[in-house]
């Protein structure tokens, strides 16, 4: 009751793309509902008559929600109805003449979330109120509509084309209630639409943190983070997974879930509705089945993470390395090779999330910084962005990354990847820059990052680090996090570091992390290496670690680590040797008291 006071108190129009009745969510009306609450809600909706065309996109769809919550309602009059629908004919008549004329000049080529949002909307226009003139005709937006939006507008492991976590949920749910609906009122889908909406199903809990919450790539928020759409209940990640599982039967997601938060209850007794059922009993019912692999790659897509295991105390690393560029992934930032890190279930390396809305800036710099590439987990050079960033949501340039390899094994996990994008910086370009990083399971990660120059002129090159935890930079260049539960050393090797900067967030905002940007960088001329190790410790007890080069011996003479990099590695006493190889060839070498072939080895993980 107090939620809908609220609404009722605040503009009838936010939260964005929806309405503050439709965003308190079936559940709130139905079991707070009363002739008073229902009459007031139409009377708000009837003040704001000369405001009925107003909104943004979806807005149809938002009021379709409402009616469709209300209609079961026995304390909501018939009469109370009336401006409701007024409400929606008015809007609808203003959204679809807009609308149909999306095209790719307006929304690129491989559809939007836009399309899935709206539309749909308009379908449910239809189903639902034939009666009214020309409404009828939206029926045919199923299952055509319906299904050329699943192929184009997610990629084929199951995730959204736009790349950022709340954009990936904004389209699949709606997109996923369509087709439960379209199923209900005897639309018969195709085999290869009901493919692909379990493969949206399945790869929705894959990317899952420690914390049970998601890594924040391109245009994310922290879930929780958006007044009006996340202050219910029953709308947290790890409830909306629940759903899912249930309703697609996915045995592996429900063992994630489980292992993630043991201790979970509904927020509603013997409930968990999802889209008028309640599937808790099917949740119930449900196997937990342990996952196949304790990574997880989404190749499509390029997103690969590394991990301990799936309970909260796990380190974790979430690896970036997908197209970027194309309109249809307006979403992305400029954050090629990026991860997030948490150690010990501790949220430390983080990106920079969205940035406020346009409707609610007083300066651009605070969202445009946020899009750049210096404000990510990766690399620069000269200070350049990896795609010019021509304008909100418009990149001048497209860059397709290659991952070269990639490998998940009981010891280690190992990815390798690079891009072009600085072939743009004139009149110098660097032809790539590949990041590679090695995960000791339960151990540590090794990132080598090599940049590849045209010519022999000196570049700037520097890499970023973003810390949501308390810093310290050391007198030796080291970085130290503190406080409570997972900490991190990162260790910058001498001979392939920079010098160290730590500098407080720039364009700060209330409610977001504001992480402090570490960044080390060094100037030389053509060719570069850099080599960090970062080290997951528990509390105050900082680990004892060196990390040197190592020579590897190839050929009969010691290559340029360029060319391979051996690395000395030694943590409280146990030690390691890494040998990672950048060539196209490679031949038998020597390292640290070690030989072999491998173009990728480790001491411990490879013996």
């Amino acid at each position: 009751t107090k939620r809908w006071e609220a609404a009722l108190a605040s503009d009838f129009l936010m939260p964005y793309h929806s309405n503050a009745f439709a965003a308190l969510g079936p559940e709130t009306v139905m079991m707070a509902a009363t002739p008073e609450l229902c009459h007031r809600t139409a009377e708000r909706v009837l003040e704001n008559r000369s405001r009925w065309a107003e909104g943004y996109f979806g807005v149809t769809h938002s009021i379709c929600h409402l009616i469709q919550t209300l209609l079961p309602v026995d304390a909501c009059a018939d009469a109370d109805f009336v401006p409701l629908l007024g409400w929606l004919l008015a809007r609808s008549d203003f959204e679809w003449p807009d609308s149909r004329r999306w095209d790719e000049n307006w929304l690129g080529t491989s559809g939007h979330n836009w399309y899935a949002h709206t539309f749909y909307g308009f379908w449910m226009l239809g189903m639902y109120f034939p009666e009214f003139t020309d409404m009828e005709r939206f029926r045919a937006l199923a299952p055509a509509y319906l299904e050329r939006e699943l192929a184009i507008l997610f990629e084929d492991d199951g995730w959204t084309k736009e790349g950022a976590i709340g954009y990936h949920f904004f389209a699949a749910d709606n997109l996923l209630e369509f087709a439960h609906f379209a199923r209900q009122s005897g639309v018969v889908l195709s085999p290869a639409a009901e493919k692909r909406l379990s493969q949206i199903a399945d790869s929705s809990w894959r990317l899952l943190a420690p914390d049970g919450d998601f890594p924040v790539f391109g245009d994310s928020v922290r879930h929780g983070k958006y007044a009006g759409f996340h202050a219910r209940p029953d709308n947290t990640v790890g409830t909306h997974l629940r759903r899912i599982a249930a309703r697609f039967g996915l045995g592996d997601g429900k063992y994630v879930l489980e292992s993630l938060a043991p201790d979970w209850q509904t927020p509603y007794r013997g409930l968990l509705p999802d889209a008028g059922q309640n599937v808790l009993p099917a949740y119930r019912s449900l196997d937990a089945v342990v996952p196949a692999s304790v990574d997880t790659v989404l190749p499509k897509s390029g997103y690969y993470v590394m991990r301990t295991d799936w309970t909260p105390a796990a380190d974790y690393c979430a690896i970036i390395a997908g197209t970027l560029g194309p309109r249809v992934t307006s979403h992305k930032q400029a954050d090629l090779l990026s991860f997030e890190l948490y150690s010990r279930g501790r949220r430390i390396l983080v990106d920079n999330w969205y940035g406020t809305v346009a409707e609610e800036r007083d300066n651009d710099n605070v969202r445009m910084w946020r899009v750049k590439t210096e404000a990510h987990n990766t690399a620069t050079v000269d200070g350049a962005d990896q795609v010019p960033v021509l304008r909100e949501f418009l990149m001048g340039a497209t860059v397709v990354p290659t991952v070269d390899d990639w490998r998940s094994t009981a010891n280690y996990a190992y990815f390798s990847g690079v891009h072009e994008g600085f072939l743009n910086l004139k009149p110098n370009p660097v032809s790539a820059h590949r990041r590679k990083i090695f995960y000791l399971r339960g151990g540590y990660w090794i990132i080598l990052d090599r940049f590849t120059a045209h010519g022999t002129a000196e570049h700037d090159y520097a890499l970023h680090f973003h810390f949501a935890t308390p810093v310290r930079l050391l007198a030796d260049g080291r970085a130290v996090t503190s406080g409570d539960g997972g900490n991190l050393l990162v260790v910058p090797v001498p001979g392939a570091d920079g010098t160290g900067l730590l500098a407080d967030n720039p364009y700060p905002i209330d409610g977001y992390e504001n992480p402090k940007h570490l960044s080390y960088a060094r100037r030389v001329g053509g060719h570069a290496i850099m080599a960090t190790v970062l080290v997951p410790f528990s509390g105050t007890f900082v680990p004892d670690v060196s990390a040197a080069l190592a020579p590897v011996h190839e050929d009969l003479r010691a290559l340029d680590a360029g060319v391979a990099t051996g690395l000395d590695i030694t943590i409280d006493g146990t030690r390691d040797v890494y040998v990672d190889h950048h060539m196209q060839w490679n031949l038998p070498w020597r390292c640290g008291g070690y030989s072999g072939e491998a173009r990728v080895f480790h001491s411990r993980g490879m013996a």
